[in-house]
């Protein structure tokens, strides 16, 4: 009789342990995604925030200090303007700090890895969202 009965549970187990096995590798990515180290700045808010990244990114790489100074001006702006979170301006004046202090690796690294951030965080701006189905203006039209 034992044998019948943990004959009828064998295929329990086995269901069992396949949901533990795809829930196990549902995870993963998951955690990839979400753990601390993967993702170590914030995201951007507003668009003009992702230009000023750009631009961040841009000066880094070519260690150009005007470039620089005017990527600093935008920062202080866009916080006086309320357009970048406390997080969002720290870690631009990190950035920019690593930069003035003529550690120009770090910050395009830095920088880059500010940017690859944002890739899949938010929603596009409203502006942004769903172009294709507003009317085209005239002026951006090619004839």
């Amino acid at each position: 009789m034992t044998s019948n009965t943990s004959a009828g549970k064998t295929p329990d187990r086995r269901r069992l342990w396949r949901l533990v096995g795809v829930a196990g590798l549902l995870t993963v990515p998951l955690l990839v995604i979400w753990w601390p180290g993967c993702r170590q700045y914030p995201a951007v808010t507003s668009k003009e925030g992702m230009q000023q990244m750009k631009l961040l990114y841009s000066a880094c790489n070519t260690k150009d200090t005007e470039r620089l100074g005017r990527v600093e001006r935008g920062v202080e702006k866009l916080t006086r303007e309320g357009k970048l979170s406390p997080a969002e301006q720290e870690a631009f004046a990190k950035i920019i700090g690593m930069a003035k202090s003529d550690d120009w690796e770090r910050a395009e690294k830095a920088a880059f890895k500010f940017a690859q951030d944002q890739v899949g965080q938010g929603h596009p701006a409203p502006d942004d969202h769903d172009h294709h189905h507003s009317k085209p203006q005239k002026n951006n039209l090619k004839r």
